[in-house]
């Protein structure tokens, strides 16, 4: 089979689920293992490989050219070049846009494209116990702290203004270095920490979670860099698809999987969520003198 050049914007992840229906079952188990474990697989052997999930050094390789590389080493080298991308941000913008084929109308549809791609990934990443206990850790939780650097931080206030909305305490973290630790003073057993590394696990984030599971309060963590978080104290991990190989900005794939999660809690707690999000909308007539949120239907 001809090699596929990871430079066309084909990510892993993509590979999998456009190919998934050609793989064996022993085949999808190293394929699953591979997009959730790309820095250990990046420097396993096949034997290692067929020993983790459960297969053969045969079947490792048989499913990396079903996948489009070459053999082993070629998909190993493609793990190698993503996981170094990954820690450059400018590189990762630079090939973002190389690869963007402009149609009609710019690079929009592309865009759209890539987005819709990386979304479709979703569901295979994120296992639905770990979803349940994320949903259970919030629900639960007395207060909850979301904290996020970077591009990050934009995600974890719009997390905190729309939990803050349905009626659940929470507030943002974003301080990074030594004003951390004030704001870490404040965690409390009954509380929970969202943090949000789309890219990196930054070693603030691993203070955070280290100091959350000795607090004794609950964690959760959205990354794309799965072996990093692996490594943390985060009682719960949810995998983000990889946005660096593609035209999809990374804080897509957070920004809905947080946004369902908020949709959780108000499915749970329904009336109390709406009439909170009501006292919001009176608030709101209050402050601007007039109906602002509520138009009037015309009589028939």
């Amino acid at each position: 089979m001809a090699r596929v050049n990871t430079s066309a914007g084909e990510t892993l992840g993509h590979r999998i689920r456009t190919r998934s229906a050609t793989l064996s079952n022993g085949e999808r188990a190293v394929a699953d293992h591979l997009q959730r474990h790309p820095e250990e697989a990046a420097i396993s052997s096949a034997a290692k490989l067929g020993e983790v999930t459960g297969t053969s050094d045969a079947t490792v390789i048989r499913t990396a050219r079903k996948l489009g590389f070459d053999g082993l080493n070629d998909l190993k080298r493609s793990l190698v070049e993503h996981l170094a991308r990954r820690r450059n941000p400018a590189q990762v913008l630079d090939d973002r846009v190389q690869r963007l084929r402009p149609a009609q109308h710019g690079v929009l549809q592309p865009v759209i494209d890539a987005g819709l791609a990386l979304l479709g990934e979703v569901p295979a990443l994120v296992e639905s116990d770990e979803w349940s206990a994320a949903v259970a850790s919030l629900n639960e939780a007395e207060h909850v702290w979301v904290y996020g650097i970077g591009p990050g931080a934009s995600v974890a206030e719009h997390l905190a203004l729309s939990l803050r909305r349905v009626g659940k305490s929470a507030d943002t973290w974003t301080a990074t270095g030594f004003r951390l630790a004030d704001d870490l003073l404040r965690l409390r057993p009954s509380h929970a920490v969202v943090a949000v590394a789309p890219l990196r696990v930054f070693r603030e984030i691993g203070i955070l979670l280290d100091h959350a599971h000795r607090v004794g309060a609950h964690s959760v963590l959205l990354t794309e860099a799965t072996d990093e978080g692996r490594g943390t104290r985060a009682d719960v991990l949810l995998p983000l698809p990889d946005s660096t190989e593609g035209a999809a900005n990374e804080l897509l794939a957070p920004l809905t999987i947080l946004h369902a999660l908020v949709l959780e809690l108000v499915a749970a707690q329904r009336s109390s969520a709406v009439d909170h999000y009501q006292q919001l909308n009176t608030l709101r007539t209050e402050i601007a003198g007039t109906e602002l949120d509520i138009s009037r239907l015309p009589e028939l």
